[in-house]
């Protein structure tokens, strides 16, 4: 069967799938996410094997509330395993196999994974965040189930911004600087831009912004979840990414209330002056780092002696849809 080319935050992996059915899920699943022209060597492949026997508790052919999973080795060979699935992925081989239900769900965790070690193994991660674009910079909203993600995302989809996931997104490091990547997870688009600020999200009755030090943002990133497996060098390269991420942007705790009243406080800072929505500006594919140092310039300003985050890892369980 013809297999799946899926361009992930600038990841190639090929799926394969034994049956027709759950292949229409995924061709639909992950429209817009598709290597327009693939090589033959693939960064990652992975086939999967459909138990059409199988059905875990609360099955659904399509969606599951993040099926739990334990796992076991490390971040070049992992076996997971959880109700009526199992697998192996060898990141440095470049392979893997996974035995699953008739389940999108579970192809997805499955593929959530592949491509959540193999980033980190680039030093680069999946976020458990949302990500929009104001004035071709991207700004990372950050925090964990019910913080308002996928509020946030839907209030700037309403004044026109483009949304580039509304639950996990992709932070690539580029040197000193970050580019971050839309997703498949969720309502997300195949377009990026590089990273201007991390948002720390509370919802609070009336909106309120602060800068924050790395050292204070980074814990909350960790609350956040986002580590694709509970192994320790996995946790402990997803807490040096983050920190890695907060060294190139700056952090503010936004607290905001379910109204687009928030971006007036944003606007109120000074390093946000230039910061403003353009929304007959398309988002191209080439869009460059042209006005990032007068961005950087303005924010090391407001907070003159950020403090590096430490480098022992807290580990927490990752969330997902």
């Amino acid at each position: 069967m013809q297999p799946l080319d899926l361009d992930l935050g600038g990841i190639h992996l090929r799926v394969t799938v034994d049956q027709p059915a759950i292949r229409g899920h995924a061709l639909e699943r992950y429209d817009g996410f598709f290597h327009l022209a693939p090589p033959k060597q693939a960064d990652l492949e992975i086939h999967f094997r459909i138990d059409l026997e199988s059905r875990p508790h609360r099955y659904h052919p399509v969606w599951v509330d993040s099926p739990p999973i334990t796992s076991r080795g490390s971040m070049e060979h992992a076996w997971i395993e959880g109700e009526a699935f199992s697998g192996e992925i060898d990141w440095q081989r470049g392979n893997g196999t996974a035995v699953i239900p008739n389940s999108l769900a579970h192809l997805d965790l499955f593929v959530r994974i592949a491509l959540g070690v193999e980033l980190l193994r680039r030093r680069s991660t999946l976020l458990h965040a949302a990500a929009v674009v104001r004035d071709h910079f991207g700004i990372i909203c950050s925090g964990p189930s019910g913080a308002g993600k996928s509020t946030i995302a839907d209030i700037c989809r309403d004044l026109g911004l483009r949304v580039l996931a509304d639950e996990m997104v992709v932070a690539r490091m580029q040197g000193a600087s970050c580019r971050v990547i839309g997703s498949p997870f969720w309502h997300g688009e195949r377009r990026s831009a590089p990273a201007g600020a991390v948002f720390i999200l509370e919802q609070t009755e009336t909106p309120r912004i602060e800068r924050i030090s790395a050292a204070r943002a980074l814990p909350r990133m960790m609350e956040a979840g986002g580590a694709p497996l509970a192994l320790p060098d996995v946790q402990a390269a997803f807490f040096e990414t983050c920190g890695m991420l907060l060294e190139r942007i700056p952090a503010y705790r936004l607290g905001f209330s379910k109204n687009p009243g928030f971006w007036e406080v944003v606007d109120r800072l000074p390093e946000f002056a230039f910061f403003k929505p353009n929304t007959r500006q398309p988002l191209a594919p080439s869009t460059t780092m042209k006005t990032l140092p007068s961005l950087q310039s303005a924010l090391s300003s407001a907070d003159p002696s950020p403090t590096r985050p430490p480098r022992t890892p807290t580990p927490q369980h990752g969330d997902s849809k």
